[in-house]
């Protein structure tokens, strides 16, 4: 696995890259003119491991978005519900979400560049539009701490819009929960008599999904609550 040393960040070997590849389709023959195709919008992540010291926390979940755009990709009143009756707080709060969505150029250069220049995934999920309210960023709450990274601030960093990103460590794994977790399953199957072989990957993965679904974890007896 490669490391984003950068920003001290692990990429994890299970994530699909799910980037989707777009086209124009164009009207038929003749006199007849070309359709042109809608505006689609995007919001975008990609998951890898953050390493903070000698600590490293699993499968964090890095939000990324369009930071001081010029404009929106298409006018606020087809971006958003009822532009005109909102009151000017809400339209602007509105405008600043819409702005940081991805077009689907951008999500096909930004996945290309996170790959080739860190070797990181990028996941992405179409925006409703027109948008009703506020949902993008900051999606766990104003109680989250969170911390940034500055890709776009990045030396050579190649790209005509600039990206920032966002993630928080709360509920992440860490390693030392995972390598116990890891030890408890290999202690239990020994005792159940389990002899089938398990790699150590097959049961992080198992430990990882059982932190996932149920936020169970293992700890040495002598630590404390």
């Amino acid at each position: 696995m490669e490391i984003m040393r950068s920003f001290g960040i692990q990429i994890s070997d299970r994530d699909n890259d799910m980037a989707k590849r777009f086209r124009v389709i164009q009207g038929g023959r003749g006199d007849r003119e070309s359709v042109e195709a809608p505006m689609r919008l995007f919001k975008a992540h990609s998951v890898g491991n953050l390493t903070r010291g000698d600590q490293v926390y699993h499968d964090v979940k890095f939000y990324w978005y369009c930071l001081e755009r010029d404009q929106a990709p298409i006018p606020f009143q087809e971006l958003i519900v009822d532009y005109e009756r909102l009151d000017e707080r809400h339209r602007k709060v509105l405008e600043r979400e819409v702005q940081r969505y991805f077009t689907g150029d951008e999500i096909v250069a930004l996945r290309d560049y996170l790959n080739e220049r860190y070797g990181l995934n990028l996941l992405h999920e179409e925006v409703s539009i027109p948008v009703r309210e506020r949902g993008y960023l900051f999606e766990e709450g104003d109680s989250v701490v969170y911390d940034f990274l500055d890709l776009s601030e990045k030396e050579h960093y190649p790209l005509p819009f600039k990206v920032w990103g966002y993630y928080t460590i709360r509920g992440a794994l860490s390693s030392p929960s995972l390598e116990k977790g890891v030890q408890f399953l290999k202690r239990a199957f020994e005792l159940l008599n389990i002899t089938e072989r398990t790699s150590s990957g097959q049961l992080e993965a198992l430990v990882k999904e059982i932190y996932e679904k149920d936020r169970l974890i293992v700890k040495d007896g002598n630590e404390s609550e």
